[in-house]
């Protein structure tokens, strides 16, 4: 029988490769279909049967994504939210030592928003404390029309991140040649039925986007189309214009149906 490292590393893997396809399920969601295609009737199930294996009363082995330390990226004035793709333009030497080692932790890391963007070399306490897993898709030198609008970007790099997960940023360090930020998964539970709320939520930032002129890639599939109001709320959170710290706000609430309602009260407004 199977460990729970071989478990949880299953799940893990599935929820990856799902959110790779624009399919987000929780870390919970991810046990329970791994527990049925093992052939258990749920996670409760499968651990009892993983516990006798390891004699009764054992402790179960720890996970690689518990407690796990990573590489971490700490961003002036970007907050990162679950699923999404974007480009992230790096100088400070700690980051790009940290980009090295993301390689060795299968091209993962961490991004976390600084509090105060004008702090150069920040501390534990000048990051939040709620940030996303990322990984790295691709690094190259900056382009000439990246260095045209910020010249003060050359020498930089430019790397492309498909983030994945909220997780709890329990430490973050910057005491050694690169940024670490010790995480702890955060398992947002099962998607909750808020048809009402998400169609309002579509409509309202159409609206939004029109009165602020905001341009860029339209969502696909339209955000009519999606059940999971969490997955709305992080889609129209990213195009916000509102300031860094509530963009963080709305980050940190878990709860999916609370989350949107914060940002269609911003849409509203």
């Amino acid at each position: 029988m199977r460990d729970f490292r071989d478990a949880k590393a299953m799940a893990q893997s599935l929820r990856e490769a799902l959110s790779a396809k624009q399919i987000n399920i929780s870390h919970s969601d991810g046990l329970e279909l791994v527990s049925r295609m093992l052939g258990a009737a749920d996670w409760n199930s499968l651990s009892a049967l993983l516990k006798n294996d390891h004699g009764e009363g054992a402790a179960a082995p720890s996970t690689e994504h518990e407690h796990q330390r990573l590489p971490a990226f700490p961003m002036k004035d970007v907050v990162a939210f679950p699923a999404m793709q974007f480009p992230l333009f790096i100088g400070r030497q700690r980051t790009v030592r940290a980009l090295s080692q993301a390689f060795a932790t299968r091209r993962q890391l961490v991004l976390v928003a600084q509090k105060e963007p004008s702090v150069e070399e920040p501390g534990p306490d000048d990051v939040y404390d709620v940030g996303v897993v990322a990984r790295v898709i691709d690094v190259g030198p900056m382009t000439s029309d990246s260095l045209a609008r910020r010249p003060e970007l050359k020498g930089g790099t430019k790397v492309l991140l498909q983030t994945e997960r909220r997780v709890k940023v329990q430490s973050f360090s910057a005491a050694g040649e690169w940024y670490q930020a010790q995480i702890d998964e955060i398992d947002e539970g099962a998607i909750p039925d808020a048809p009402d709320l998400v169609e309002k939520a579509a409509v309202q930032f159409e609206r939004y986007g029109a009165a602020q002129s905001i341009v860029g890639p339209p969502i696909s599939p339209p955000l009519g189309d999606l059940h999971d109001p969490g997955r709305v709320a992080d889609l129209i959170a990213v195009r916000l214009r509102v300031p860094l710290a509530e963009k963080q706000a709305i980050l940190t609430t878990l709860d999916a149906v609370e989350r949107l309602r914060r940002v269609v009260t911003h849409l509203e407004a």
